[in-house]
């Protein structure tokens, strides 16, 4: 059964072995968010693989097309995602989802801008909160490419987040039902019709829809990978940090060392199920700067 986000908070007062006074929750709350910080610098694995794909629409209003004076046969910007660790890939398909192609080669920014640089086709770069890749979407390619997807390591939501009070989560029954004030509680509008109730999110949607009837809720607590299936992980990084605050070194250490043993076993039992189930190939091409 997976922990509450308040019982986890337990169980590092119990481990830590404080009441309180001396281990207050707002402290217990920091430690385990800065574990969960620090965990997303080094844990690579497949639960933090996440997928965001730019439509065609959105590519080709993002796209220059080469001006004549630079190496890089024009360039589609894309939008960095706010919870992005680390690139896996990027590619770009047509609408069955067949590849294109795939931007190999990464650059440093002042490589990619310097129209002396030798560089191969099918690149990209990051510049602050903006990934630029060349040549452009539908640039320099046959065939007929519909969409980019870039496929990342990620950081989670909050150990604590819920569910944000809206219709599609009133339908997956992630909300529970409350009252009007109650902390974080927000309105839906249900209309019952054929014995079946549905929640809008606005007033206006509801009304067209039938004879709506106000109701509170809140979210119920989101899942999270490293709270739900991995709390070992986070307790012994809330663990370390709450020994530092309370400027207990030794114990401090001892909690750091086992955190990032922990980490290490669970990127290299990654590494070993991916490897499983046929032969692995790995390519090295060479050409340009990486």
């Amino acid at each position: 059964m997976a922990r509450t986000y308040s019982s986890l908070v337990s169980l590092v007062r119990n481990w830590a072995n404080r009441d309180t006074e001396v281990l207050t929750d707002a402290i217990i709350d920091d430690c385990l968010k800065y574990a969960a910080d620090k965990s997303y610098r080094y844990l690579r694995i497949t639960p933090l693989e996440n997928t965001v794909v730019y439509n065609s629409a959105a590519l080709i209003a993002a796209t220059t097309v080469d001006s004549g004076i630079s190496n890089n046969g024009g360039r589609t910007e894309l939008s960095v995602p706010s919870d992005l660790i680390e690139f896996i890939q990027i590619r770009e398909v047509d609408a069955n989802n067949n590849t294109t192609r795939v931007f190999n080669q990464k650059l440093d920014l002042r490589t990619y801008n310097d129209v002396n640089a030798i560089v191969s086709s099918d690149h990209f770069t990051r510049q602050g909160s903006t990934i630029l890749l060349s040549p452009g979407f539908q640039q320099g390619r046959a065939g007929n490419p519909t969409a980019i997807e870039l496929h990342y390591y990620r950081r989670l939501s909050a150990l604590d987040a819920k569910y944000s009070v809206t219709a599609a989560n009133y339908a997956a029954g992630f909300l529970t039902e409350s009252v009007e004030g109650a902390d974080g509680a927000e309105a839906l509008y249900l209309v019952t019709s054929s014995g079946v109730t549905t929640a809008y999110d606005t007033l206006a949607e509801a009304t067209a829809a039938g004879t709506p009837v106000t109701t509170y809720f809140v979210g119920n607590e989101a899942t999270n990978w490293l709270r739900d299936e991995n709390e070992r992980l986070v307790l012994m990084g809330a663990l370390a940090e709450a020994f530092a605050f309370l400027q207990e070194d030794e114990q401090a250490q001892k909690y750091a060392t086992m955190f990032m043993n922990e980490i290490q076993e669970l990127n290299d039992e990654d590494k070993k199920r991916n490897a499983k189930g046929g032969n692995i190939q790995t390519n090295f091409t060479g050409g340009g700067l990486i």
